[in-house]
């Protein structure tokens, strides 16, 4: 195995890394590899997330889903990037954006990728099924064009 391939590899398992420590909520392991200028981009958030404000949020998605676990689909690695498909299943027990729990089991898809350096994470993108969760939970409804036509 050549250099290059050591260092993708390492940089995949890093990445899945990150998907365990958020599972299973913890706090110092995330804080171990995350940068501490952890930046992360999720779409529909009007700013980037800092590393405090990102364990924030991950604390606030296992209040509302406490059995919520994510796994990994699809990891590819290119350069010092990773991306990942990802499933998250999870119960809604607790609030969630100002909803009341729902008792509902959800599914939703997302990619994330994650940008390496120094063997901490240092930057993420995360696109994930919003409407998706939305719609499960009851809080909106979305009409089949079958349904439309009527």
């Amino acid at each position: 195995m050549s250099e290059g391939s050591i260092s993708l590899e390492n940089n995949k398992a890093l990445a899945r890394q990150l998907t365990e420590l958020l599972d299973r909520g913890d706090e110092a392991g995330l804080k171990a590899l995350l940068a501490p200028n952890f930046i992360s981009h999720f779409a529909g958030l009007p700013q980037p997330l800092n590393r405090e404000m990102y364990l924030q949020v991950n604390k606030s998605a296992k209040a509302a889903f406490n059995d919520l676990r994510r796994t990994v689909e699809d990891l590819i690695a290119e350069g010092d990037q990773v991306v990942l498909r990802i499933t998250a299943r999870g119960t809604h027990t607790g609030p969630f954006q100002g909803f009341e729990p729902t008792g509902k089991l959800t599914k939703i898809s997302g990619i994330a990728i994650r940008r390496i350096k120094d063997e901490k994470i240092v930057e993420e993108w995360v696109v994930n099924d919003q409407l998706g969760l939305l719609q499960q939970l009851g809080i909106i409804k979305i009409h089949t064009p079958a349904e439309q036509s009527k």
